[in-house]
């Protein structure tokens, strides 16, 4: 891939290294970027010798500063792409680290933000560099998170310090984040992809066949939880009344103002 691809992949020996590859959106992740993580990730599995993953972002402002949602790219197959229209670009990403046959270690250098932290979340172990900041800004929004995305942060973290994550919306800071368990590992920066590589390393001398088991049983042990027709409506109705909502134009206005919303229920 050249430097201009959304998404870099490099292999070495059993490990691979994927980049969000967007340092002038802080690695927002686009929909394009997303389709190429989940086809990169599939490619890697294909390819049968691939022992552990890390996903980092592009230079040193951020891991990912969230969603940049944009058109899909042109190619895809038609059930990639109804797959895509069923999940999402972002789950239909994301979806994909957790079904990858190897772990997939986040390396976080800076923001790691909104569906960026999700992506996190969506990784089996997270290293971050002192100094990163991770947090989810719904709520100063307006908005209410899909319940997909709150079923990652609840597997990982458990209710109440989901509860803490979204009902302040606080970026918080490395320490405070190890602390509550949205990173595994916490190192000074310039120790970061030292740390992680040999942390894949470590892994990638476990036994194949043992490492992809325990994933997938794992993955299976933690389903996200089918609500009824009833209860998906009720969901969709929370979610579709808070984006149409006066607090949602206010949130996404303050926010792109860089200043504090006024929020009035409405």
């Amino acid at each position: 891939m050249n430097d201009e691809a959304e998404l870099l992949v490099a292999r070495r020996g059993d490990l691979a290294f994927l980049t969000l590859n967007r340092p002038q959106r802080r690695n927002a992740l686009s929909s394009t970027l997303l389709v190429s993580l989940a086809q990169a990730l599939g490619d890697l599995a294909a390819q049968g010798d691939v022992r552990c993953a890390i996903l980092r972002g592009a230079g040193d402002k951020a891991f990912s500063a969230g969603m940049d949602l944009s058109a899909l790219p042109e190619g895809i197959p038609e059930d990639i792409q109804n797959q895509i229209a069923a999940k999402g670009p972002l789950q239909f990403g994301l979806d994909a680290i957790e079904d990858a046959p190897f772990p997939v270690i986040a390396m976080i250098r800076g923001y790691c933000v909104g569906a960026g932290c999700e992506t996190s979340m969506a990784c089996d172990l997270r290293v971050g560099a002192e100094g990163c900041r991770m947090g989810m800004p719904p709520a100063r929004l307006g908005i209410v998170y899909p319940p997909e995305g709150l079923h990652r942060f609840i597997r990982n973290l458990g209710f109440p310090t989901t509860k803490k994550v979204f009902f302040t919306a606080r970026l918080f800071e490395a320490a405070e984040a190890r602390e509550m368990g949205m990173l595994d590992y916490l190192v000074p920066g310039e120790e970061l992809e030292g740390f992680a590589e040999g942390l894949a390393r470590e892994i990638a001398a476990n036994a194949p066949l043992s490492l992809a088991g325990h994933k997938r049983v794992l993955r299976m042990l933690t389903p996200v939880p089918l609500l009824s027709t009833q209860e998906r409506g009720e969901v969709d109705s929370i979610m579709g009344k808070a984006l149409a909502s006066e607090d949602a134009r206010e949130g996404i206005t303050a926010f792109r103002e860089k200043r504090d919303p006024h929020f009035k229920g409405r």
